[in-house]
């Protein structure tokens, strides 16, 4: 009788974890970071909201929160950095999803690049890609593109996912003039292959901080030699380059999250004095 009451509790008290779990993946984190660039003048302040891992298989985020939260950032610019959807039943849901983001119409555009889940399409891919510039939102394959800021030059670099061996750093440099250098990246770990290619700042996601934050599982489950060091979440220097890997919107595996929750980023760029 011990035994089952043990085998009872034990069960109880992994349907509540879970539950709990399942609970914060409903409640978004607005996360907001402000970086000064070591580079003169230029610009007083660049407002960016960064989306990454949306996931729509394992989304609980509403398009109208989402939209409630980038309207309250008020962003100059929306960047989306990989991971949206891996299976094409979901396109339309997403389509939802990118049409709230649109609506926003930040002056300076909306910039996304891809991430290892949304290569599992396949050649579909490329629909999904020309439905998205239809849209009127640029996507970066391995390319850049600039705007101009005040007198100053940003530079938007785009690499496409390094976890699958999509990326191309030379042809994604290639024609970058001279400014301020921001890169979009899913995957923070192409930082570590980048010591020739200066930059400013990269954004990432792809490690949705642990999602379930158990000691060790990145041991157990490498995702590439950053969270080796526990580089999984936030911002971090990484052999003198900036960067800024997002706990992401939606999960992958099981819609849980524990220990980490969504994460909506809101980063503030300025120029240095």
């Amino acid at each position: 009788m011990l035994f089952m009451l043990m085998i009872v509790a034990v069960a109880v008290a992994i349907a509540l974890l879970l539950s709990y779990a399942h609970w914060n993946t409903f409640r978004p984190v607005i996360r907001e970071v402000e970086m000064t660039l070591e580079k003169d003048g230029g610009f007083a302040e660049l407002r960016i909201v960064q989306l990454s891992d949306l996931h729509m298989e394992r989304q609980s985020i509403s398009p109208a929160r989402l939209t409630k939260a980038i309207a309250d950032a008020d962003p100059d610019m929306i960047v989306m950095t990989g991971d949206y959807l891996d299976n094409y039943k979901n396109l339309d849901k997403f389509m939802l999803y990118l049409d709230a983001i649109v609506a926003m119409q930040p002056k300076h555009g909306i910039w996304l690049v891809w991430g290892n889940h949304d290569h599992y399409l396949g050649d579909r891919i490329e629909d999904l890609g020309a439905m998205i510039r239809a849209k009127g939102v640029n996507v970066l394959e391995n390319e850049s593109s600039s705007i101009l800021f005040g007198d100053k030059r940003l530079n938007i670099i785009g690499i496409d996912d390094f976890c699958l061996g999509k990326s191309d750093i030379p042809r994604s440099f290639r024609g970058v003039q001279d400014g301020i250098n921001l890169v979009l990246s899913h995957d923070p770990n192409i930082v570590l292959e980048m010591e020739e290619h200066p930059f400013d700042l990269m954004l990432s996601g792809h490690l949705h901080g642990g999602q379930f934050k158990i000691p060790g599982a990145f041991k157990l489950f490498p995702m590439g030699e950053l969270p080796k060091s526990n580089v999984i979440s936030g911002a971090h220097n990484v052999l003198g380059k900036n960067i800024y890997i997002s706990d992401g919107m939606g999960q992958a595996g099981l819609n849980v999250r524990l220990g980490t929750r969504p994460e909506i980023t809101i980063h503030t760029l300025r120029s240095a004095a």
